[in-house]
């Protein structure tokens, strides 16, 4: 059954981002599509498994005590840090309404849509996916133990539908959401929030930054999103209470797409990637060995938007589209791909190889394409080590 729903997800994932170019505008600057060395700093990293992960059970007593003492150790440089709250936040489809079957609900039975989302969540996506490129329950609570339980862990769920108009609604909601934890459940030694995301989940924190950053163009998103339903009532509170702490943002596997606003964080991209140079693979029959890395974060860019399933929804992705590019464009996306570009023109880039291409059968479907490796258990430790020690 795991095998079969990796088959279809990873099929369904690769292709739609061939689907549907991003049109730049001036006001939120949506990246642009180069092969040009990059303007932002880049470095080549390789995987290697420090202390293995007992993958047979979950439990921190059953991971050695090596693993253990490394978690631990970088737990106490995160709390030295001040690092208050960290939030672990998936990607696209591996949400609670990744098709949008439960905002068509909603439309009929309100009381109904959170009844489909959870079971969507808990007993489609986490049970199938587990771990390939989803932040699981069980994860984010042994991280949190592992690190010394003194750090606030919270995973921040979002429909993970792929169009302009679901991010700009799941990004309101995690704004909402951060401010409120901040508020309750940020320790008061806490000054720091390190926020890890998956895949599209970067988005989201680029549109936050833009809200908070009051960048030219938010207005108008916020206008949009007001006039098909979205509560923005206490909006600017909330973005006030984030501004009284530091951001530390770590994207895995995102895609480049929306730009990013000025302001209080820093900025850490994963990639997975191979080889030495600054562009991704050709995309050809080697993306069945998962050859060059993550194919969906080169190719999941401007254009490979799907198309929403209500009319609102639909109409407020055209208006948007005027201010954050074309998120469905065939044509525009086919000319992005060209460039093959890697390394976004935000933040600081390390691109590592993780190893988790083959030379002997397909494993694309096990990899969603190179894209789900970075949520792994057994990766847990390499990137918590990767992140504290660049960051902190």
């Amino acid at each position: 059954m795991k095998k079969l729903f990796y088959t279809i997800s990873g099929i369904f994932c690769f292709f739609l981002s061939f689907g549907f170019m991003g049109i730049v505008n001036a006001d939120l600057q949506p990246q642009e599509y180069v092969n040009t060395p990059p303007t932002t700093p880049y470095t080549h990293v390789e995987f290697k498994e420090r202390v293995s992960f007992n993958k047979k059970s979950l439990k921190l007593d059953d991971q050695s005590q090596e693993w253990q003492s490394k978690m631990r150790d970088l737990g106490h440089r995160l709390k030295q840090a001040k690092v208050g709250l960290i939030y672990f936040i998936h990607g696209t489809y591996a949400g609670d309404d990744p098709f949008g079957i439960a905002n068509l609900i909603e439309q009929i039975n309100h009381d109904f849509t959170p009844i489909v989302k959870e079971f969507i969540k808990q007993n489609m996506i986490d049970k199938m996916m587990e771990d390939c490129g989803n932040y699981t329950q069980e994860y984010v609570a042994l991280f949190k133990k592992a690190i010394g339980n003194d750090i606030c862990c919270e995973r921040f769920i979002w429909s993970s539908e792929n169009h302009h108009f679901a991010r700009l609604r799941e990004s309101i909601k995690l704004v909402s959401a951060l401010a409120n934890d901040i508020d309750t459940k940020m320790p008061s030694w806490g000054e720091r929030v390190l926020l890890l995301g998956h895949s599209h989940a970067g988005q989201l924190f680029a549109l936050m930054t833009n809200f908070l950053a009051q960048s030219p163009g938010v207005s108008a998103l916020l206008a949009i999103g007001g006039k098909a339903g979205i509560d923005v009532s206490k909006f600017d509170e909330y973005l006030q209470k984030i501004r009284q702490v530091h951001l530390d943002i770590v994207t895995f596997g995102t895609p480049p797409r929306y730009g990013w606003g000025d302001g209080k964080y820093n900025l850490l991209n994963i990639i997975n990637h191979r080889g030495n140079e600054f562009l991704a693979g050709a995309i050809d029959t080697m993306v069945f060995s998962t050859k060059h890395g993550d194919y969906v974060q080169q190719s999941a860019i401007a254009g490979s938007d799907t198309i929403a399933k209500t009319d609102t929804e639909r109409m407020s992705d055209k208006k948007l589209d005027e201010i954050l590019g074309k998120g469905n464009d065939m044509i525009g996306l086919f000319e992005n791909l060209k460039a093959r570009m890697r390394v976004p023109h935000y933040g600081k880039t390390i691109l590592v190889d993780y190893k988790d291409n083959s030379t002997i059968y397909p494993n694309c479907f096990d990899t969603l394409f190179g894209h789900g490796v970075y949520t792994r258990y057994e990766k847990m430790l390499f990137n918590t080590q990767l992140i504290v020690d660049e960051m902190y």
